[in-house]
């Protein structure tokens, strides 16, 4: 064999540049601008928000800032949890949560569950997922409550259950909640506040304790 030959091929696999990783900056933006894409509107800003617990500079501002380099850090045992809560109930059609394993490896969420209901007092579980070393959008619908895949409520708690490599606390980078209604419809909610502890507004009961009387009950 001519050894010129097996020079040059030595040489392009030496040198021969590995695939660059994702800019989790890249992902962030490409998974938003896709689910705009799908015409559902981002209702997160017209809730109150909440967490079990936090560690300073880590609470419920840097979940809600823009920007994925920041995240909100538990410091509590497990399970922890993020309470949104509405002032009118309000449809949703999902919930997206970003996390990057890259980053956050043992901090990083692998058991997620999502309750639902009028207040802390009569949550039900609507959905649940697990996930595997993510790197980027979360997207947890509501399939199995509703036809329209259309999840009807006051109150949602997303529960993070467990972190990969048995992690204790955890890290969270950006939670949304899109609804399939028009931007006109979101303007009739009050300007929100955003809160720093586990406490929420109390919401009289309707009565029903029924997942399915929850989702299409309405209060006039």
């Amino acid at each position: 064999m001519d050894s010129s030959n097996i020079n040059d091929e030595f040489e392009s696999r030496e040198y021969e540049e590995e695939p660059a990783a994702e800019d989790p900056l890249e992902v962030y933006a490409a998974g938003l601008r896709e689910v705009e894409s799908l015409g559902l509107v981002d209702i997160s800003n017209l809730a109150f928000w909440s967490v079990s617990s936090s560690k300073q500079n880590k609470r419920v501002k840097q979940l809600r800032d823009e920007s994925p380099q920041l995240f909100w850090e538990s410091d509590g045992a497990q399970p922890h949890h993020i309470n949104i809560h509405f002032t009118k109930k309000v449809s949703l059609s999902r919930v997206s949560i970003f996390s990057h394993y890259a980053l956050d490896e043992s901090y990083t969420p692998s058991s997620i569950a999502i309750l639902a209901g009028n207040g802390e007092h009569d949550l039900l579980e609507v959905a649940s997922v697990e996930i595997m070393e993510p790197k980027g959008w979360c997207h947890i619908d509501f399939e199995s409550v509703r036809g329209d895949k259309v999840l009807k409520t006051f109150f949602i708690r997303i529960l993070i259950i467990a972190n990969h490599q048995n992690g204790k606390d955890t890290h969270v980078r950006a939670v949304r909640l899109y609804s399939p209604m028009s931007r006109t419809e979101t303007s009739e909610f009050a300007t929100p506040i955003q809160l720093e502890t586990s406490s929420a507004p109390v919401i009289p009961d309707i009565g029903f304790t029924s997942l399915k009387f929850l989702s299409e009950s309405t209060i006039r």
